[in-house]
């Protein structure tokens, strides 16, 4: 029987239409990565790039099998975001165990809200969230973000392996660099792991890891900072909320932050100073001094965390919490102090 030449066409175009549609399918999972784990992190990739001092772009890309409701947490589907870093994409797309496109989700579907607790009266800090429901398990998701940030003092810090129950087909870490910053690393826990350093220049890093097999929680099992492999970054000079700072010493760091950070923030009015004169008295004891200011303190004040722009790392103004009688942990030890 003959084929019309059309049928035949049509026929190996949706053949290969449907293989190019098919990703990460779970049956292609090396059976070693599937035991005994609720997720298998498929490729977890970070792309770091500091152009500046004061400007820093990072691309992330993570690809997770989950098994199980337990493997939901190993998704990590979620960037937080302020004033000083925003979010230029962010999406996921699912799929079926045998790698079907099963749904698309967009940066409106997403969930934003306050990245702090209850305790926080006011904070600028947010966090976008996905929360899905699966169908059917297992299935795989594709979660893909980008951010710009003019802060450059805390790199984020990259874990090869990010807890129990979870294992990892491949994992990369690109960073890149200018060689005036000061860029320092620190490794942990790399023996006994598949992980190779690609690059390691003075304006280049790059890590790739493979196959690492998921590890059985136990009880009283160490954290999995401990215990897995990681690396830490971080800048000689970078830039806070505005402000451009040094940390190549301990010196150097404490120097600035008492300099550029707590300048000004200790003042107190002529009142103020006269009533706690006045309940010190002629009392010598340093001890018994402090302990009077403290008294005193914590009868008239209380806790009240506000976290906007820098408040993480200034305290409020001392005149601030002498009028008001609230501050967070820094800003009432700033107003004990003054």
């Amino acid at each position: 029987m003959k084929i019309p030449c059309s049928a035949l066409f049509f026929f190996l175009f949706t053949f290969i239409s449907t293989a190019q549609k098919s990703q990460y399918p779970v049956a292609s999972i090396a059976d070693s990565l599937k035991q005994s784990v609720d997720a298998v992190v498929r490729l977890d990739q970070m792309d770091i790039v500091i152009s500046s001092q004061r400007s820093m772009t990072v691309k992330s890309q993570r690809v997770v099998t989950v098994f199980n409701e337990s493997g939901l947490s190993d998704i990590e589907a979620y960037q937080g975001y302020d004033k000083s870093t925003s979010i230029k994409s962010i999406e996921a797309i699912v799929y079926d165990a045998s790698g079907n496109e099963i749904k698309k989700i967009k940066r409106k579907d997403f969930k934003d809200q306050s990245a702090v607790s209850g305790s926080t009266l006011f904070s600028d800090n947010r966090i976008v969230s996905l929360e899905y429901t699966p169908i059917s398990y297992p299935f795989t998701i594709v979660f893909t973000n980008e951010i710009e940030s003019s802060n450059t003092a805390f790199l984020p810090q990259w874990y090869f392996l990010g807890g129990y129950a979870v294992s990892v087909e491949k994992c990369v870490l690109n960073v890149t660099y200018p060689n005036n910053l000061g860029f320092k690393k620190k490794e942990f826990q790399f023996s006994g792991y598949n992980i190779k350093k690609t690059l390691d220049t003075d304006t280049q890093l790059s890590y790739v890891a493979t196959n690492i097999l998921g590890q059985k929680y136990e009880d009283l099992s160490p954290s999995g900072s401990d215990l897995f492999p990681r690396v830490m970054m971080g800048l000689e000079s970078f830039h806070l909320e505005g402000y451009d700072g040094t940390a190549k010493t301990w010196e150097a760091f404490g120097k600035w932050y008492s300099e550029k950070i707590l300048t000004g923030t200790t003042d107190l009015s002529e009142e103020t100073k006269t009533k706690i004169k006045a309940l010190v008295g002629d009392e010598k004891d340093p001890i018994k001094k402090a302990k009077i200011i403290y008294d005193y303190v914590q009868k008239k004040s209380r806790y009240v965390n506000i976290a906007i722009g820098i408040g993480g790392w200034k305290p409020m103004l001392a005149t601030d919490v002498d009028r008001l009688g609230y501050g967070d942990c820094k800003a009432l030890s700033n107003y004990t102090k003054a």
